[in-house]
């Protein structure tokens, strides 16, 4: 069995059970043009693939930006403000870890959604997804005093809430060996990736409702990535046991005005 094969065949389960697959599209790192940047949107475009991007405000060029606004079926989010590792020696990393200021981080965030906010004339979602995936845990009952109603990081969540007015939607698929190579970890162990988190929702053993999340980061994507995207947001756009969801319906309570 090919490893879509196997995709197929987890989707064809839940078409049986009467039941649609939902997924969302998370790319991280965003801010500068970049050719990488270029081919990115114009994956977006060619599948009609919604796209949630996460973009760090103070990295934002002006020539991404105008790239971005002129490309359908991107949604902006907030990826921290520098994405600068601020966690200390032998920590993981973080930029806003529980040794800083809370006070302190918060001023960063507003900043950084005031920049975003004027980048893309208020269009951008405001929902953080913290550089490395982590951020302190007092920050997060704190995030909607910066007009900030919305998280996503990285695992199946515990909770649709992470703290009140603040909604949580993770990714589950990243394909990228952080730890090695830093490069694609093949078509199989992706695919596997899918399927494991699917079959999760489907049994029971992970929040149903939450959407299986693809995470990708285009300018670290070699051809292997680049082509496996092509061929995975083909599949999700064109079954009939598969939805791909946009960030707006994710993320309902982050309309919530500042």
């Amino acid at each position: 069995m090919t490893a879509f094969a196997a995709l197929d065949a987890e989707l064809a389960l839940w078409a049986e059970a009467g039941r649609r697959a939902s997924f969302w599209w998370r790319d991280d790192d965003a801010g500068a043009d970049s050719p990488a940047l270029a081919r990115l949107l114009a994956l977006a475009e060619r599948h009609a693939a919604p796209l949630a991007l996460a973009v760090i405000p103070l990295r934002l060029e002006k020539p991404a930006t105008a790239r971005i606004e002129a490309t359908r079926h991107v949604t902006v989010l907030q990826h921290g403000l520098r994405h600068e590792n601020r966690a200390g020696a032998g920590a993981k990393k973080r930029e806003f870890p529980a040794r800083l200021p809370l006070d302190a981080m918060l001023a960063e965030l507003d900043h950084g959604r005031a920049l975003l906010d004027s980048a893309f004339d208020g269009r951008a979602l405001p929902v953080l997804v913290p550089p490395w995936n982590r951020l302190a845990p007092a920050l997060i009952p704190a995030l909607a005093s910066t007009g900030l109603h919305g998280l996503s990081s990285y695992g199946p969540r515990s909770s649709t809430q992470a703290a009140p007015g603040v909604r949580q939607v993770n990714c589950h698929v990243d394909p990228i060996d952080w730890r090695g190579t830093r490069g694609f970890i093949g078509e199989p162990n992706t695919v596997n990736l899918v399927c494991a988190h699917l079959a999760a929702r489907r049994t029971g053993a992970a929040d149903a409702d939450e959407p299986t999340g693809l995470l990708s980061h285009h300018s670290t994507h070699d051809e292997a990535c680049w082509m496996f995207f092509d061929q995975i947001l083909h599949r999700l756009t064109h079954h009939a046991a598969a939805c791909l969801m946009a960030p707006a319906r994710l993320f309902p309570g982050a309309a919530i005005e500042r």
